[in-house]
């Protein structure tokens, strides 16, 4: 018996789990979708796995807290130091570090007028300024004009500051727009499929779940480029954690010669779209069922 883990705020909203619980009943692997703030016994289960705990990053500690305990009791996917150290977007900066392309990123700890005309003067005054303690674009906004609306920037910064995260500020890639993002899902470092997502910031985000913003999904196959991008992160977490982990989404965009580079790496809760891929429901059940063992 595995547990598929949401929450009662997302269970109706992940449009993957009556998907992929379908799947699991056709490999013959018994599952449970659970809520994780529930009191349940997390020992009666083989492995747990997350799949929707989508507000999470509303209560960061808690949920760490929560999934060290539950690490204790049994296998959890992905691991908790994957877990932790994906949840803070400062993971970006790492990868940068590393040689990963990544989209350009100033992570501001101080909310003053000067630090932020200075980031300004680096990436430009169209910029998007996001928590990097955040999912689903939940306090994302692009300012196109960021210099006319500095108070507004700075309003936002101390905001995001106040909730014990830090600022990132990143330039608006308009090549997003025509081309829109390439997610990418790997299962054990092995890519699965792939697809399309609209640009989210093109015009105002629709955020009326409350938890992430509305997307616009199609159906893609990843280029080249975008794959041998994706394998290398891929060969970049196993060298971090000693092992690919068993589920990760690596969403591109290109940069502005046209190659991709890494928006966000999700180890966390990411969507698979399932929908969009045939036959990617019986991989990530085979994972699974393959991972409980």
């Amino acid at each position: 018996m595995i547990a598929l883990v949401t929450a009662e705020v997302s269970r109706d909203l992940d449009e993957d789990l009556p998907i992929l619980g379908a799947a699991l009943e056709r490999a013959g692997t018994q599952f449970h979708f659970v809520n994780w703030h529930d009191a349940v016994d997390w020992s009666q289960y083989a492995a747990v796995f997350l799949r929707s705990p989508w507000d999470y990053h509303l209560r960061r500690d808690e949920f760490l807290a929560w999934l060290r305990e539950v690490s204790r009791a049994t296998r959890v996917f992905n691991t908790y130091d994957v877990v932790e150290w994906n949840s803070d977007k400062r993971y970006l900066g790492e990868l940068a570090t590393a040689g990963i392309p990544v989209v350009s990123t100033r992570f501001i700890a101080t909310a003053d007028e000067s630090t932020v005309r200075d980031v300004l003067d680096e990436v430009g005054n169209d910029i998007v300024v996001k928590p990097s303690i955040s999912a689903g674009s939940y306090d994302t906004v692009r300012y196109r004009d960021a210099s006319l609306v500095l108070g507004e920037v700075v309003a936002h910064v101390s905001r995001i500051l106040a909730a014990r995260a830090v600022a990132m500020i990143q330039p608006y890639e308009s090549g997003i727009d025509e081309r829109g993002e390439t997610g990418m899902v790997w299962l054990n470092g092995t890519l699965s499929h792939s697809f399309r997502k609209g640009a989210i910031l093109a015009e105002q985000p629709d955020m009326g779940n409350g938890l992430y913003a509305a997307e616009d999904i199609a159906s893609r196959t990843a280029t080249k480029e975008e794959v041998v991008l994706g394998e290398r992160i891929m060969a970049f977490l196993s060298s971090r954690f000693g092992a690919p982990p068993l589920y990760a989404r690596v969403d591109v965009i290109p940069d502005a010669d046209g190659k991709p580079q890494l928006m966000e790496l999700e180890l966390v809760e990411p969507s698979f779209f399932l929908a969009y891929a045939p036959g990617a429901d019986d991989r990530v059940a085979s994972a699974f069922t393959n991972a409980q063992r």
